[in-house]
């Protein structure tokens, strides 16, 4: 059995090491013109997916902010082609499958062959508990910052604006303020559903303006903010997520009590039994 576990774990490294070459040849055939400034684009989109799958993922917010913005980069890259990087979307996409397959896999070791194990930093008991700590903190400042670069290089690539400057501070703001003040779940999740449909509105007024990185701004914008006022960023709760995230119902934190099976005697007690005749006992 362990021998043929060792060969499915192998074959599907091989498998894996062959799906990443293919990919790897088909971005060298399809961006053979500019392959310097494609290259550029497909190794940033490998260590973008190698780290979302071994670093970011120990994040569960960080990560499900930055697996949308996988997407939004590739709209930037439609969009800007101010260096005429023909082949950098498709650049993008190709980059991102290989660094995925490098970072979901296990390369070397007894375990090679096998999916990466990634510890979240909600690991508390029964995994309703956030512990915080310097690691999720650096992680959800280090994609803001990137978010947040993403937006800024918008802004100054863009045809600069004071409109569009605040839209980007806005954004950001209102990113902030969503998961800085305390909202219900309900009326929270209902609000970050402006975001998506925000993006798609404002491309019309950005190609009737001439602004065309209003959208882009809004949405960088957003997303960073929502990482930097979700958490706390000083104290002994330091790199910890800010209610309603952290706290369990009233009741979760009831322990549920070992219930001892009810005897005989206990079920009989409100029954009216007469009491069995004593024999009497011969002198």
């Amino acid at each position: 059995m362990k021998e043929n576990k060792k060969n499915g774990r192998q074959g599907e490294l091989i498998a894996n090491v062959l799906a990443a070459a293919v990919m790897t040849a088909v971005f060298v055939v399809m961006a053979w013109e500019s392959l310097p400034g494609a290259s550029v684009v497909f190794a940033v989109a490998a260590g973008y997916a190698f780290l979302m799958f071994r670093v970011v993922a120990r994040s569960g917010r960080a990560a499900a902010v930055m697996f949308p913005a996988m997407f939004l980069i590739f709209f930037s890259l439609t969009y800007v082609d101010d260096y005429q990087w023909i082949a950098a979307p498709g650049s993008w996409f190709l980059g991102l499958i290989v660094g995925g397959i490098a970072g979901i896999n296990r390369w070397s070791g007894k375990s090679a062959g096998t999916k990466a194990s990634r510890k979240p930093t909600s690991a508390g008991e029964g995994g309703l508990e956030f512990t915080g700590g310097l690691r999720p903190a650096i992680i959800n400042a280090s994609c803001a910052a990137g978010l947040l670069a993403a937006g800024i290089a918008h802004l100054f690539l863009q045809k600069p604006t004071a409109a569009v400057g605040a839209v980007f501070a806005g954004a950001t703001l209102g990113g902030w303020a969503l998961f800085r003040f305390p909202l219900s779940l309900q009326l929270r999740n209902l609000l970050l559903w402006v975001i998506p449909v925000e993006f798609f509105l404002l491309f019309p007024l950005a190609e009737n303006t001439g602004q065309a990185a209003l959208p882009f701004v809004w949405a960088y914008g957003v997303l960073g903010g929502i990482l930097l006022g979700g958490r706390y960023w000083s104290g002994p709760r330091l790199g910890e997520p800010r209610p309603p995230f952290n706290v369990r119902t009233k009741t979760q934190r009831k322990r549920k009590r070992k219930r001892k099976p009810r005897t005989q005697q206990k079920q009989n007690t409100n029954s009216k039994t007469p009491p069995s005749p004593q024999r009497a006992v011969p002198k």
